[in-house]
């Protein structure tokens, strides 16, 4: 045999064989508006805990879409009206609401978990489902909403603290808010669903008027806009608290801090989910059993450094396992548990679902949009000796709750255009009267 081939043919077994084992290589495909940090984080311990579980380490291959929830849906809907699978095992994070959109399109699977993981996991939480009761979605995490500040910069301006929505909206805070357009993030039309559910319909719309009125600008992702305070281009945002943690853990409790308004803010299931025809069900199944078991859920709550905890990134978040707070007292840099936090706020999920769509169709039209518009009458008003007598009408919901649950049955896009339409030239019109009436002497 010529030297070459015989110098040929190992090299091709080689080839093949590392071939072959890379094809046997167990893999998850996820999908995730996670950042970084939890993503590199879940990676490494999934793959030890999966090497010592099974005897065979596995790797995650993400999926970002550089969006949140309500561009995941939009894509997962779009690869499935196309193909039987979208060519993803797992959705992980982004609230609970996308999770229920899908499982209303019947895009999910049913997971069968251990019965020790599923018994440390409550069905619910002050009125919210932490878990499907068809085991289709479960919640991996918990998350709060509240208000990131940056008390480096808020100490400079001598501007006041904010601990509860309505300071938020003092209108010495004026162009010190930065937030997330609701159309393009779930997480932030679910925090102007909370506020709407926590203050009820009238005083809650009249204190997201004001929050509009003192926000720089609205961006399109809610990192982008807690960034913005850290960075101190903003001073004040609202986020879900992992978002706010990263801030604070990244510049420090001193510079920046994130506090949930009490008994006005609902706790709700970051969630995860196998999607319908996974193409790798098995590990599929394997990822959320890590997850939302003992090893996931101390990834969560240990400080970084500590074994079972991040090596890198600072995490911090809310388990869905009561038993670890007691567990983990004294050693957990998450202050709050949210099985034990005071609350007379009962969210209603089916109210929320219900209106979800319309609702932030309504908010754009009456405060982005019309931003501009908005700002300049907000100014004027807060300026005017007669703001005591313009400032209820100008804060008047411009329909009322049951309206707005009417209107959320309108699907024919030419009605709803049309219906947008006209909330958006009432606002308007709302904001030239303002400003004719505050240059009147």
């Amino acid at each position: 045999m010529p030297a070459a081939a015989r110098i040929f043919l190992p090299l091709a077994l080689v080839l093949a064989l590392l071939h072959s084992a890379r094809g046997a290589e167990a893999e998850v495909v996820v999908i995730s508006p996670h950042w970084e940090g939890i993503r590199d984080e879940t990676s490494r311990a999934f793959s030890a805990w999966h090497k010592k579980t099974f005897g065979q380490p596995a790797v995650i291959r993400w999926r970002e879409l550089g969006g949140g929830g309500s561009q995941i849906i939009r894509f997962l809907r779009g690869e499935y009206a196309a193909h039987a699978t979208s060519g993803i095992d797992v959705l992980y994070g982004g609230g609970i609401d996308p999770f229920l959109e899908l499982k209303k399109d019947g895009l999910l699977s049913r997971v069968e978990l251990p019965a020790d993981v599923l018994a440390a996991i409550p069905p619910a939480l002050n009125g919210m489902a932490i878990r499907d009761p068809d085991m289709e979605w479960f919640g991996a995490s918990l998350s709060g909403f509240g208000i990131v500040t940056n008390e480096r910069a808020r100490g400079v301006l001598g501007l006041p603290a904010a601990r509860r929505w309505s300071d938020l909206a003092d209108p010495r805070l004026a162009g010190w808010i930065s937030a997330c357009d609701p159309r393009a993030s779930s997480s932030a039309l679910s925090i102007y669903e909370t506020i709407l559910q926590a203050l009820g319909w009238e005083r809650g719309w009249a204190v997201l008027m004001q929050i509009s009125g003192n926000t720089r600008t609205f961006l399109g992702s809610s990192a982008a806009s807690v960034v913005e305070v850290g960075l101190g281009d903003a001073v004040y945002g609202v986020a879900i608290d992992s978002y706010g943690q990263a801030q604070v853990g990244y510049y420090g409790p001193q510079n920046v801090s994130f506090v949930l308004p009490q008994g006005e803010t609902v706790i709700n299931p970051d969630s995860i989910a196998v999607l319908k025809n996974p193409p790798h069900a098995e590990v599929a199944q394997h990822f959320l059993q890590f997850v939302l078991g003992r090893p996931g859920q101390l990834l969560w709550m240990l400080p970084k450094g500590a074994p079972g905890g991040a090596t890198k990134a600072v995490i911090n978040r809310m388990s869905v396992c009561p038993a670890l707070y007691t567990e983990l007292a004294g050693v957990t840099p998450v202050h709050d548990n949210p099985f034990t936090l005071p609350t007379d706020l009962r969210y209603s999920e089916e109210l929320g679902a219900r209106r979800r769509s319309v609702l932030s169709l309504l908010i754009a039209a009456c405060m982005i949009d019309t931003h501009d518009d908005l700002v300049r009458a907000w100014t004027a008003l807060n300026a005017s000796p007669q703001r005591a007598d313009l400032l209820p009408g100008w804060l008047a919901p411009p329909c009322t709750e049951a309206q707005l649950l009417a209107d959320a049955a309108i699907h024919d896009p030419v009605q709803r255009a049309a219906l947008v339409a006209g909330w958006q030239n009432d606002a308007l019109r709302r904001y030239r009267e303002t400003m004719i009436e505050t240059a009147r002497p």
